[in-house]
C-alpha cells in the first residue's frame, strides 16, 4: 500500500494530541501539585485564533480499566471520533476512540490509543515520555490488510508558577509543556510539535501546534469558560 494513504494517521494523532496499548517510560502517575484540567460534566472552554471561534465541552464519563474518563467534544476537530480525558495522580492523559476514513479510495480504521498529556508534579526541565501502537485496518482501492503505526512522544515542562496576560487578562499558576510526538505509519514519518499552557483552576489557556503530515501550523488562546 502506497505510504501516502496513512497521511490521515498522523493528522489523528494531531486532532487529538489535544491506545489501550500506550506505554508510559515506567513512571508513575505521581501525585498532582494541583488542578490544571478540571474535570466535570458540563465544563466548557471557549477558544478563538483571532478569526475562528472553537469549542471544548466534557458531556459525559465512561469507565476505562477501572478509571473515570470524561468524553471530550472539540469543535476544532476535523474529525467524528470520541475522545476522553483523565487525571490520574499527578497524570493527565487523552484518549481517542477508533476511527474510520476514507483516503484515496481506500478506507481505514485506527483503533484507540492514548497519550500521557501533561504531569503537573514536574519540575521546569522534567521530562515524560510514551510510546503507543494502535493498530491500523485498511480495504479498498489499496489493497486489505493491518498493521500496528509506531507513536514515540515527549513532554517537557517548560515554565510553572508562571503568569500571562491573554486579551486583557491574566492567568497565574501557569504550567508550560512542550510536547512532541513522532508517527510511524506503515513507513511514513510525521512529526507533531505543540506548546500548551495550563492554569491551575481553569485549564488550558494557549495551545500552538505543527504538524509535518499536513505542513499546518495552528494556535489557539481561551476567550471564556464555565466549571463546575
Amino acid at each position: 500500500m502506497k505510504r501516502n494513504n496513512f497521511k490521515i494517521l498522523a493528522l489523528l494523532i494531531l486532532a487529538a494530541f489535544s491506545s489501550c496499548s500506550s506505554n508510559d517510560s515506567g513512571d508513575s502517575n505521581g501525585t498532582t501539585s494541583g488542578d490544571y484540567f478540571p474535570m466535570a460534566v458540563n465544563n466548557k472552554w471557549d477558544y478563538t485564533n483571532g478569526s475562528t471561534v472553537t469549542e471544548v465541552n466534557l458531556i459525559g464519563t465512561t469507565t476505562f480499566e477501572g478509571a473515570t474518563y470524561y468524553e471530550m467534544t472539540d469543535t476544532q476537530s476535523p474529525f467524528n471520533n470520541q475522545n476522553w480525558v483523565a487525571k490520574k495522580g499527578a497524570s493527565y492523559y487523552g484518549r481517542t476512540g477508533a476511527v474510520t476514513q476514507v483516503q484515496s479510495g481506500t478506507s481505514i480504521t485506527i483503533q484507540p490509543y492514548e497519550l500521557k498529556i501533561l504531569k503537573d508534579d514536574l519540575a521546569v526541565g522534567e521530562t515524560w515520555s510514551g510510546t503507543a501502537n494502535p493498530k491500523v485496518n485498511y480495504s479498498g482501492a489499496a489493497g486489505t490488510g493491518s498493521f500496528n503505526a509506531h507513536i514515540t512522544y515527549t513532554g517537557t515542562v517548560t515554565a510553572r508558577d508562571v503568569s500571562e496576560i491573554i486579551e486583557s487578562v491574566t492567568y497565574n499558576n501557569i504550567i508550560k509543556v512542550a510536547l512532541t510526538a513522532v508517527i510511524n505509519a506503515n513507513g511514513q514519518i510525521s512529526n507533531i510539535t505543540g506548546e500548551y499552557w495550563y492554569a491551575k483552576d481553569i485549564g488550558e489557556i494557549y495551545e500552538h501546534e505543527t504538524s509535518t503530515a499536513d505542513g499546518s501550523d495552528t494556535t489557539r488562546y481561551l476567550t471564556s469558560y464555565t466549571l463546575h
